[in-house]
């Protein structure tokens, strides 16, 4: 008798049931005590197990009759009429066939636990970037924020003809903020009513004068407050009024604020 001969003819069932002759029932048991570690993957009860691990005396059990069960035979009807609980029997028995369904939880658990993690450090990266982003908007806000001037600086400048992709004024970033008195040079021409738009370079639009007058000077002029404007670089275009009231360009002013 071996493990397949066992599995083809169902022998545990019936041994359970008390259908296998003596001899049958002998050569089972004797395969169970042969091989302890079949014996100990059987679902049967445990006090049935503990039976079949002891070798019968010769003087207990006849055997020549075939119609006569082994002792163990007969624990094994006693132990079915009686029935028997899952939690008699011991932990290493009833998950001894389930380590290959333990290791694929464990593997799908550490697999969630890595995603997690990773999400984690995903989300402490996000993070972590939208406070800098944070950061950094506070402070421009408070480099934008309107401050009154502490002096007053005068410059005199002269429009180029072609818009510039430089700065010709540089002032830097002005802390703390002044007033800045922009003389600019008109005189050439007869011009005299102007039109000055402001616009910071890359963004957009900031404001815009119409019909200027130059002084007695022959120059426009203008007070800024540097804290009105925040650090970047600004294009002042300076468009000329003619006779009947229509524009046409005059020239350029590049300012630099940071």
């Amino acid at each position: 008798m071996d493990r397949k001969y066992i599995e083809n003819e169902h022998v545990v069932d019936r041994y359970l049931a008390g259908e296998l002759t003596v001899r049958e029932a002998r050569e089972f048991e004797m395969f169970c005590l042969e091989h302890p570690d079949f014996l100990n993957q059987l679902p049967i009860p445990v006090r049935l197990k503990a039976r079949l691990s002891r070798r019968p005396s010769d003087e207990s059990e006849t055997g020549i009759f075939r119609t006569i069960p082994s002792t163990a035979t007969r624990t094994a009807l006693e132990v079915s009429d009686e029935g028997f609980a899952v939690d008699d029997e011991p932990e290493h028995s009833r998950w001894s066939g389930g380590s290959g369904v333990q290791r694929g939880i464990l593997a799908v658990l550490l697999v969630a636990l890595i995603a997690a993690l990773g999400g984690l450090w995903a989300y402490a990266m996000r993070a972590s970037a939208l406070e800098k982003e944070l950061r950094t908007k506070e402070l421009e806000a408070q480099a934008v924020r309107m401050q009154p001037p502490a002096s007053v600086q005068t410059y005199r400048v002269r429009p180029v003809r072609a818009q510039p992709s430089e700065p010709t004024l540089q002032l830097g970033w002005m802390m703390p903020p002044q007033l800045l008195e922009l003389h600019i040079d008109v005189t050439e021409g007869k011009f005299t009513q102007f039109r000055i738009t402001i616009d910071k370079v890359d963004e957009g639009r900031l404001l815009q004068i119409r019909r200027m007058t130059r002084d007695s000077n022959r120059e426009l002029r203008l007070g800024l407050n540097s804290s009105a404007f925040g650090p970047g670089e600004y294009l002042l275009r300076l468009d000329a009024y003619n006779w009947r009231g229509q524009t046409q360009e005059y020239g350029w002013v590049r300012l630099g604020l940071n």
